[in-house]
């Protein structure tokens, strides 16, 4: 009993205490309209209004594999390029229906675990073109293209774990690691 209240406790100091700015530039239509077209940009403008650091979801998840997957998207096939291209339209839509971007200020936690859902959301909303796919040389660019600590973190194992029993056969954690040769995968240069 006494572990539980102070596991609550925990649980409400540290949002009590979380990561609240105050929005540092005015609502930019282009920065909306980045996200209509779901342009990684969009992301950048986002985190310019809300500030919540590199170590947050905007920059540290949002933007940074947006980014690679587009850089990235020659070296798929047809299907991972569609795959590519439903996962960004999701994503953005998704953030833009929540509308944050026009709160006047944020709290960089919720905006964390919010940036989380979606993701799982987006790639449960995925799953069957996920199960086609992934595979090949597809599988191992994803896998390249996502960091060795994320590939560690509890909601990607999570996700990954969750869209891969929607695939038939079933796909495990396991079945999701690449096969072959890694840095197969090139990225396009940054303008």
């Amino acid at each position: 009993m006494i572990s539980s209240v102070l596991l609550i406790s925990l649980y409400f100091l540290r949002f009590s205490s979380a990561h609240v700015v105050h929005a540092k530039t005015t609502i930019n239509e282009t920065c909306i309209n980045y996200g209509r077209n779901y342009d990684c940009r969009f992301y950048q403008c986002y985190e310019e209004r809300f500030p919540c650091g590199p170590s947050y979801w905007m920059l540290k998840w949002g933007y940074k594999y947006c980014d690679r997957m587009q850089r990235a998207a020659f070296n798929f096939d047809k299907t991972g390029q569609e795959l590519i291209k439903k996962l960004s339209q999701c994503l953005t839509n998704k953030l833009l229906r929540h509308g944050l971007y026009k709160f006047h200020d944020i709290n960089c936690e919720v905006l964390r675990s919010t940036g989380q859902r979606i993701v799982q959301e987006c790639y449960m909303s995925n799953a069957k073109l996920f199960c086609q796919a992934y595979h090949g040389r597809n599988r191992d660019c994803f896998f390249q293209l996502t960091d060795s600590d994320d590939r560690h973190d509890l909601n990607v194992i999570r996700t990954m774990t969750s869209v891969g029993q929607k695939c038939s056969p079933k796909k495990k954690l396991s079945d999701m690691k690449p096969n072959k040769k890694m840095n197969q995968c090139l990225l396009t240069p940054t303008l």
